[in-house]
């Protein structure tokens, strides 16, 4: 299958998040990409436009407006995004403005300032395929990071389709960065809807990954999701 350009964008800049639980050591890095707390990295590309040659205004020209800036990322509430779940029992909420994301942070919460649940809302304007984003991902985090794909599947979560993918790679515990010296598992969870996507990102030190995971398990167990998804999404194997 030929794969979407645009698609595979929208898989980049999900693998863009830069995680970090509030508190963490200030030697977390500051950047990362992924679904999604770790050291300065760069991310996989996201294709971009060649650039247009900007044209001389002649004399005495009016000046021109600036650009409008882009979508300002919010925090939001779980009814806002369509959600309804239970929250990690015995992990500490985490201030969302401590985390950045490629999208409107729902909420995030940490059991060590390490270890992260992060749940945020992408905005793409079309429905996306499970399998496409999935397969995007995996490459992304694979090429981008140095990241070894654990597992990757489509699964049904809260009666939707959605990709699930599990990858670890060098980081700092809290996030993938391929330089690290501390083996990091991510598990990443994407529902995508007709306009967005819904995204529950774990991070976690590959030594803790299967007590976390039971943790983020649980919390997918209880989750409730409003809103619809396209034909293709639902049929989506």
């Amino acid at each position: 299958m030929i794969l979407n350009i645009k698609a595979s964008a929208v898989a980049a800049s999900l693998m863009a998040a830069v995680l970090l639980p509030a508190g963490a050591s200030a030697q977390a890095p500051a950047g990362q990409n992924p679904p999604q707390g770790q050291p300065a990295t760069t991310p996989p590309a996201t294709p971009q436009p060649a650039p247009t040659p900007k044209a001389t205004p002649p004399p005495n020209a009016a000046p021109q407006a600036p650009a409008p800036a882009a979508p300002e990322k919010k925090i939001i509430t779980p009814e806002e995004a369509g959600l309804s779940f239970a929250p990690p029992q015995d992990w500490k909420q985490g201030d969302p403005k401590g985390f950045n994301v490629p999208g409107n942070i729902c909420c995030a919460w940490s059991p060590d300032n390490v270890a992260s649940v992060v749940v945020f809302v992408q905005t793409v304007g079309q429905p996306y395929s499970p399998r496409v984003l999935l397969e995007q991902s995996a490459q992304a985090l694979e090429k981008g990071l140095g990241a070894e794909v654990k597992k990757k599947e489509i699964i049904d979560v809260a009666g939707m389709r959605a990709f699930s993918l599990v990858v670890t790679g060098n980081g700092n515990g809290a996030a993938i960065d391929g330089k690290g010296t501390v083996r990091t598992t991510q598990h990443w969870v994407a529902i995508p809807r007709e306009k967005d996507i819904v995204i529950f990102l774990m991070n976690s030190p590959e030594a803790s990954f299967e007590k976390n995971e039971q943790t983020l398990q649980a919390v997918l167990n209880t989750l409730k999701v409003t809103g619809q998804q396209s034909p293709e999404q639902r049929a989506a194997k």
